[in-house]
């Protein structure tokens, strides 16, 4: 296949496979994590080119997973849904996805799809469908109550008696109100998350962890194994969540924050790991969270820096972690037209809606003259990649006039 590239340019979407193939092609090694970042939550495009992406990527380089940006316990009914027919699929996009990810048409299109892909297949060739965000959303998390209990009852089920029984465990969690309260997000004395129930539920969250891993030599091969590894390390990151929350020191949003995407990390690990004899994974999340370099954001008059999820996996996978940014290309319609020397203006052509920038390729072939930025419609949340930041990422997505 023969290479598209054009000088300073990139590759053009236009034809997916051949930009595909010599994207892949120009890594140091196959990634385990092919992560693809979007500037902002808002707009349909970012994620229509993921479903694009995903599919030549199954069709031509064996991938067989994705991950979104949503709730990995949740997604656990969209994965039954896509490779047994388990729930409706108006079910699954209502109950399996969080932060509202359920009603984008691109989510709905990508289950449809890969339900569809799976119909005819083997098992053993199922495509899988995986959130990788822990069960929370911007000003609260769940409560530890559904991962304990299930973690329980996977001990239970093959160790017998346990330290502590799920009657107890109920007991401490109570009312999921207590902490699922919004108020909490911004305001820590309405925090559940450092009262004598929640300190105990973390040491009692740790002992079962602890349990799981000292016993792992005989439990590795039973059925649900994964599924206990993923509920103990949910309950314990939620609790120590909860207790950030609670805590009114100046720092508690930025850790806030950095537990999060530690979270996620974890997640994307297990997964890389259970997924990776199957063949490769694309993640699909904002791009703050897949980043190589430190996340910064501004809200609220405070400046707030964190370490990414794609931070801590990039030092754990190495190579097989590969990382593209998107960004926001112009929108000529509206009357400004860029610079046609900078990254923008390769996406002048009308015949060319999207260009994949390769590894090395971006700072070169960018002029940094004023003017010359992108010209993204203003988005609340929108975090393109910077410049200086660009030789961090394995290649850069820049979609054409992309509006909602």
């Amino acid at each position: 296949m023969s290479d598209q590239t054009l000088p300073g340019i990139g590759w053009d979407l236009t034809d997916l496979r051949a930009a595909l193939s010599s994207f892949l092609g120009s890594l140091p090694a196959t990634p385990r994590l092919l992560a693809l970042g979007e500037p902002t939550h808002g707009l349909d495009a970012f994620p229509a080119w993921r479903n694009r992406i995903f599919r030549t990527l199954v069709e031509e380089h064996g991938f067989r997973s994705v991950a979104l940006e949503s709730d990995i316990i949740a997604g656990q009914g969209v994965n039954a849904h896509v490779t047994s027919s388990e729930h409706t699929l108006d079910e699954v996009m209502r109950t399996g996805f969080s932060h509202g990810f359920g009603a984008r048409p691109a989510n709905r299109e990508l289950v449809e799809w890969m339900r569809n892909f799976n119909a005819d297949r083997d098992p053993a060739d199922h495509l899988s469908f995986y959130g990788f965000d822990a069960p929370l959303e911007n000003l609260w998390a769940a409560s530890p109550r559904a991962s304990l209990l299930a973690l329980h009852a996977f001990l239970t089920a093959h160790l017998g008696d346990l330290p502590v029984d799920a009657a107890t465990l109920e007991h401490l969690c109570g009312e999921e109100a207590r902490w699922t309260n919004p108020a909490a997000g911004m305001d820590a004395a309405q925090s559940i998350g450092n009262s004598g129930e929640a300190r105990q539920l973390r040491l009692l969250a740790d002992d079962l962890s602890g349990l799981l891993e000292t016993e792992m030599p005989g439990l590795t091969a039973q059925p649900g194994f994964w599924e206990a590894q993923l509920h103990a390390r949910t309950a314990t990151g939620l609790l120590r969540y909860h207790a950030v929350v609670a805590d009114p020191s100046p720092g508690r949003v930025a850790r806030m924050l950095a537990l999060r995407d530690l979270m996620m990390a974890d997640n994307l690990t297990a997964i890389a790991g259970r997924e990776g004899e199957r063949g490769p994974t694309l993640v699909f999340a904002h791009n703050v969270h897949l980043q190589r370099p430190v996340s910064v954001m501004k809200m609220r008059g405070m400046s707030l820096e964190w370490w990414s999820a794609g931070a801590h996996v990039s030092l754990r996978l190495g190579s097989r972690y590969a990382f593209i940014a998107s960004e926001l290309g112009p929108a000529p319609e509206r009357g400004v037209e860029p610079d046609a020397d900078t990254l923008q203006g390769a996406l002048l052509d009308p015949a060319r809606p999207a260009t994949l920038i390769g590894a090395r390729e971006p700072t070169a072939a960018r002029s940094e003259r004023p003017g010359t930025g992108t010209d993204a419609p203003v988005q609340a949340g929108s975090f393109p990649p910077e410049l200086r930041h660009l030789p961090l990422a394995d290649g850069v997505l820049l979609v054409r006039g992309a509006t909602d």
